[in-house]
């Protein structure tokens, strides 16, 4: 369970951390800041919470993540196709090559979440005037999002099927110290840890494939 919401506190970061989403037939309803900080609020649909930090400044990502008692950091550097896990109670970092192709669930990529962008019409959130929109995603799912009316930024986004919803809070554009965007120099760097590769021929086995033993 920590693993899902762990995951949707990056999703939920880097799918309004881009300049834009798109619709399919129009321009997008919408802009969003490259330069932001904000706090986040995940809930899954077994109603299980955890809050995070997100910040990020053209296209560098840093979240923060706060679960179980534990701090859990996360850099990712597509700049430098570097990412780092940085376990703050332990000091430890651990690098990890960024990977676009793997990333791309994570990020959804660099245009943001594509599909076609309804508008559902004004929608409070906790007194804050806003402007409901639906989204249909190109596999058909369908999630919803809440944009402040007077200032164009990110309030709350929720799954129609229930699976998760994110509150958006303390919004602040601009640019982000770069420090956020480094691993600290003072923390122990560990390896990814490696899955151990498969011989290329079993043990008792010629390169043929018949077995050694006459």
């Amino acid at each position: 369970m920590h693993s899902r919401l762990l995951l949707l506190a990056v999703v939920g970061g880097c799918l309004i951390s881009l300049s834009c989403l798109r619709a399919d037939d129009a321009a997008p309803p919408f802009e969003l800041a490259k330069q932001y900080s904000a706090d986040m609020l995940m809930t899954s649909g077994e109603g299980k919470t955890i809050t995070s930090k997100f910040y990020t400044d053209s296209g560098k990502i840093r979240t923060e993540i706060n679960t179980g008692g534990m701090q859990v950091v996360s850099i990712i550097r597509p700049d430098q196709q570097k990412m780092y896990s940085v376990m703050v109670a332990q000091k430890m970092v651990m690098e990890m090559p960024y990977d676009p192709e793997k990333m791309k669930k994570q990020v959804a990529a660099a245009s943001g979440p594509e599909g076609k962008f309804e508008l559902v019409g004004p929608d409070p959130v906790d007194g804050v005037a806003c402007t409901k929109y639906k989204v249909t995603g190109p596999d058909g799912k369908v999630v919803f999002y809440w944009i402040n009316a007077a200032q164009k930024t990110p309030v709350k986004m929720a799954a129609e099927d229930g699976t998760f919803n994110i509150v958006w809070k303390n919004y602040q554009v601009g640019p982000q110290d770069a420090a956020l965007f480094e691993p600290p120099a003072d923390y122990q760097k560990i390896a990814m840890p490696s899955l151990p590769s498969a011989p290329a021929t079993p043990p008792g086995a010629t390169p043929g494939g018949t077995s050694g033993g006459g």
